[in-house]
């Protein structure tokens, strides 16, 4: 009894000295500019039932030790650990107090010795587009946005280039998961970072080589509520179209082409004056196909409602989103029938709902959920073929409608553009999505202080259901034969097609996705005076079946963090990835991925602090890690039969199919690997400038590349492919920006990124050259090539006495190319590297700038491009008339000399040519042009209303805005977009109306 009595009594000693070294802490916690932080998460580091809210003044009060760290949390996108050092403290967050979460390692921009730049929300919020990828041009270093002009395409994203000769596409993470930006509305986004470095990539194992975009959606915040109502009102405008020639113009040049073809001309005057007055519509029409199809404007609206708060227990963030797009063919024309709409349109419902429970004090529960409903409708021709037809059909072709009444066609180019969208039917696809996802944090603190663990489960499903409504219509086709008498012309008409009513078929499956995501993890943090550590131990498991065969994916990895943080100054991560992939062949499916990564934050240390009233923050990093690509196709491990033709049997010889052996299998099976070096810096300069600038080396090794040129194929069989790709990559990231405030009225900031970066093949299974300038080894990714071009042929003079071109027959006017081995003729050996990449800019920069006075406010994002080349191959606006299948734009007679017998001293383009000639519509630098370019994507213009004029309607805060996208470029294309000179859906500029209001 008296051993119970000491133990007691020692005990209750123990929990005295432990409440004597215990002090009450206040402290105010405020955002960048000054403002108090309401609903902050304030704790103590391993003692979690010690924590507190701020409240409207951004104060707080806490008990803790001296020299512990308490750590403040603000709506889960900002985190700032301090330690106690008195009984009041004051405590900023700032942009560095952003932190990313990868792979459930937390970690703010002041703890990172990794490569990771981090956007918040608010910075895109303001953006004109809704769509999350169109949103970041130049607003990231180191990501490369490229945009595409389709109607349902959105940017195309690149990380430092991507690296790799086999793709270059990031991988995209939502909340954790692998998941696309397509479902995303730019108003729900926390935060976006960019994992660029081996050292952040390598937690991805086999998916971080071209680097990894991170997504945080917004959740809720405690001791607060907020009612959020934004409506937007659209227009686009088309830009950036080709101007085709009208019925005459093309009459005369395609005569002109088929005299310098040396064949007979197809117009006379009677023809030419026909074309002018309208007076034979049939035989010589002039029709504008592309005014008659599309109108010149679409038009959208946007619907969000935002909740977002929560208590001392629940927080929620809420969101609902209206879309709908109203696409560019003409109004008129998509109703024709009455009995189906074939407009371009989108239709979009969706719902996001994020819940965080607090359970206990040690327990959490985060439950997301997001639906989507999303309707797509179209006419039934592909969008690719609807503006083909509409580039590709002359105006002088044939007339929409014949005098008979029938739609017009002709036996060359047969399709009629405007039929095909007004009497062809349509197509429409109806997509249902849920996604969701439940994890439970658990502090261990009760067991061990510093000790936490999770576990969670997300499961994805998607599927879209098609419906295609066809219908038939009646044609006729003319032909137009000269009469016997000069000036008279006979025309032959054959009825064709049929009429038929509108069938409706629900072709079921469009296509459908499902994916699960099962992981856990253990981890520890805890500092001891001044050293802090942390360990993570984790596990995870992914599936991914989507429709078709060998389509799914299978993913699981065992990954090791630790980290060690000393007086937070020196500071070092180290992670090892042990994953496997489905896709590689069995009992060799894992592979290991480390790195390392250290960071010395001079800033802190005593000499500098000192010595220093400029540079508030300065930290030098240093990285190394290997991650891997499986972007690679099942079984290329095993040969297989597959099917082939057969042979004639019987009497009556009859096919029958027949089955042979595939290619050969690829030995030692192998996914891409990216070791990646990186030194950076961060700086923070006179308390408004803030810095960060990166070095970067990424080696790319086992990439599969096709082994045609390297072995014959007399072997008989189909060659494998060899993990024998090697590339690099090296460059440099910066990004800046100033922030500042004149006043009390004036806040202004200016900000911009850069990213230099070239890229070099080491490998890519080439055999043997017999000139050294065919190699494509140490060429870019992308590089074009082609012939150099040196002139036109001016006579058959030059012709005779110029090496002899090989791709077809040349005629004076023709270009002409130089021999660049010297042997008498023009061909396949004679193609050089020409201008740069196509597919990867290496220069790429952003500018964003904007102020506010008074409520009044514009914003500003301008983004270029340079060493960047394009090839002006695009059929009909830059190769005219080609094959008897092409039309005529005005920028080959307006924004070029086009030879002629006339010109040839001062011609800028070949001559005209209704042939296939192969000599002249091939890649050389005659058609080569500089891609760089300098853009405004976006310019946001509102005015916030004084609070004395909306307290009464109990309203927090009212914006109305003016926004615009894709306003001005300024580069050397004409017609189409710099960057995209596809035919395709019309490249747009939008306009946006709209009001935000706030409860």
């Amino acid at each position: 009894m008296k051993k119970k009595y000491i133990s007691v009594l020692a005990l209750a000693c123990l929990f005295s000295v432990s409440a004597m070294a215990q002090q009450k802490i206040t402290g105010v916690v405020k955002d960048a500019q000054g403002e108090p932080v309401l609903g902050a998460l304030v704790t103590t580091v391993g003692h979690p039932t010690e924590k507190s809210i701020t409240d409207q003044k951004g104060v707080f009060t806490l008990n803790a030790n001296q020299g512990e760290y308490i750590e403040i949390v603000y709506a889960d996108s900002q985190k700032k650990r301090v330690w106690v050092k008195g009984e009041s403290l004051e405590i900023c967050l700032e942009d560095l107090d952003t932190y990313t979460e990868n792979r459930s390692k937390l970690q703010s921009g002041r703890e990172q010795t990794q490569a990771v730049s981090t956007l918040s929300g608010e910075k895109i919020a303001n953006n004109s587009t809704f769509n999350v990828g169109n949103s970041l041009y130049g607003m990231l270093p180191g990501l490369i946005v490229k945009q595409n002009t389709g109607w349902t395409d959105g940017a195309t994203l690149m990380v430092r280039g991507g690296g790799s000769q086999s793709s270059q596409s990031p991988l995209i993470v939502v909340d954790g998961i692998p998941r696309t930006l397509d479902y995303l509305n730019m108003l729900e986004v926390e935060s976006i970072s960019v994992l660029k470095d081996g050292a952040a990539t390598a937690l991805w194992g086999t998916r971080g080589a071209n680097g990894v975009v991170v997504v945080t959606t917004k959740r809720g915040q405690y001791n607060r509520r907020d009612i959020d109502v934004n409506y937007t009102y659209g227009m686009g405008l088309p830009i950036n179209q080709p101007e085709f020639v009208d019925g005459v113009t093309y009459a005369q040049m395609r005569n002109e082409a088929l005299y310098y073809d040396g064949l007979s001309l197809e117009y006379d005057a009677t023809a030419f004056d026909a074309f002018r007055n309208g007076s034979n519509p049939d035989a010589f029409p002039n029709v504008d196909w592309m005014g008659t199809a599309l109108r010149d404007y679409t038009t959208n609206h946007q619907l969000n409602l935002t909740f977002r708060g929560g208590g001392k227990r629940v927080r929620y963030y809420t969101a609902i989103n209206y879309k709908n797009d109203q696409g560019i063919l003409d109004t008129d024309l998509v109703n024709s029938t009455g009995r189906y709409d074939a407009q371009f349109k989108k239709y979009r419902l969706d719902a996001r709902m994020n819940l965080d429970i607090d359970v206990t004090d040690y327990t959490r529960v985060a439950l997301n959920m997001f639906g989507l409903l999303h309707e797509n409708n179209r006419p039934r021709e592909s969008e690719a073929n609807i503006f083909g037809n509409l580039f590709h059909v002359p105006s002088g072709a044939f007339p929409i409608r014949t005098t008979n009444g029938y739609w017009g066609s002709n036996n060359i180019f047969k399709i009629n553009p405007i039929a095909e969208i007004a009497e062809n039917g349509y197509f429409r696809t109806d997509e249902r999505m849920l996604q969701s996802d439940l994890r439970i944090y658990q502090d261990l603190s009760p067991v061990t202080k510093g000790l936490k663990a999770e576990v969670g489960i997300s499961y994805d499903n998607s599927a879209v259901y098609q419906e295609t409504g066809s219908q038939e219509y009646e044609y006729e086709a003319l032909t137009v034969i000269p009469g016997a008498v000069l000036g008279e012309y006979e025309i032959l008409r054959n009825v064709g097609g049929e009429e038929k009513a509108l069938s409706i078929s629900n072709g079921g499956l469009n296509s459908q996705f499902m994916r699960l995501v099962i992981d856990g993890r253990v981890g520890y943090d805890r500092a001891f005076g001044l050293h802090a550590v942390n360990g993570n131990l984790m596990y995870r498991q992914e599936s991914y079946t989507p429709l078709g065969r060998n389509n799914s994916r299978k993913r699981q990895s065992v990954i090791f963090t630790g980290g060690y943080n000393y007086d937070n100054r020196y500071l070092v991560d180290v992670v090892v990835n042990y994953s496997g992939t489905s896709v590689l062949s069995d009992g060799d499916k894992f592979r290991t991925y480390p790195a390392i990564s250290a960071a010395w934050v001079l800033s802190n240390e005593s000499f500098w602090k000192n010595a220093s009233n400029v540079i508030d923050y300065f930290k030098i990093r240093a990285s190394w890690g290997r991650s891997g690509n499986d972007n690679i196709a099942y079984d290329l491990d095993e040969r297989y039969w597959v099917s082939c033709g057969g042979g004639l049997f019987k009497d009556t010889p009859a096919g029958f199919g027949g089955l042979h052996a595939g290619n050969l299998a690829v030995s030692n099976l192998d996914i891409e690997l990216a070791d990646k070096y990186n030194f950076g810096i961060d700086m923070r300069l006179f308390n408004r400038l803030s810095l960060t600038a990166d070095a970067f080396y990424d080696k790319r090794t086992n990439t599969l590349i096709s082994a045609s040129n390297l072995y014959s194929s007399v072997i008989g069989t189909g060659i494998p492919q060899l993990n024998m790709g090697e590339t690099n990559s090296k460059g440099l990231d910066l990004g800046l920006n100033w922030e500042d405030k004149v006043g009390e009225n004036f806040k202004y900031y200016v900000g911009g990124t850069f990213s230099y970066l070239r890229t070099c093949i080491d490998e890519n299974g080439e055999g043997y050259k017999p000139y050294d300038y065919l190699y494509k080894k140490g060429d870019r990714i992308g590089q074009l090539y082609g012939l150099e071009a040196i002139g036109y042929f001016r006579d058959e003079t030059d012709i005779a006495n110029s090496p002899k071109q090989m791709f077809s027959a040349v005629r004076p006017g023709d270009i002409k190319y130089k021999d660049q081995n010297g042997d008498g003729k023009i061909d396949s050996y004679d193609e050089v590297a020409i201008g740069h990449s196509s597919s990867i800019p290496g220069i790429y920069y952003g500018i964003n700038l904007g102020f506010e006075y008074k409520g009044f406010g514009i914003d500003a994002v301008f983004q270029g491009a340079g060493q960047y080349s394009r090839m002006l191959n695009t059929q009909s606006v830059y190769w005219p008339l080609r094959n008897n299948n092409s039309n005529l734009s005005k920028w080959y007679l307006e924004d070029r000399v086009r030879w002629t017998e006339d010109t040839k001293g001062v011609a800028t383009a070949p001559r005209l040519t209704t042939l296939d000639n192969a000599n002249n519509f091939r890649n050389s630098t005659e058609w080569l042009e500089n891609g760089a370019f300098f853009k405004l994507r976006n310019l946001n213009i509102y005015y916030n209303l004084p609070k004395k004029w909306i307290s009464s309607m109990k309203m927090d805060q009212c914006q109305v805005y003016l926004r615009g996208n894709n306003l001005f470029s300024l580069d050397h294309v004409k017609y189409l977009n710099c960057e995209d000179l596809s035919i395709n859906y019309p490249d747009l500029m939008s306009v946006f109306v709209g009001v935000n209001i706030n409860f």
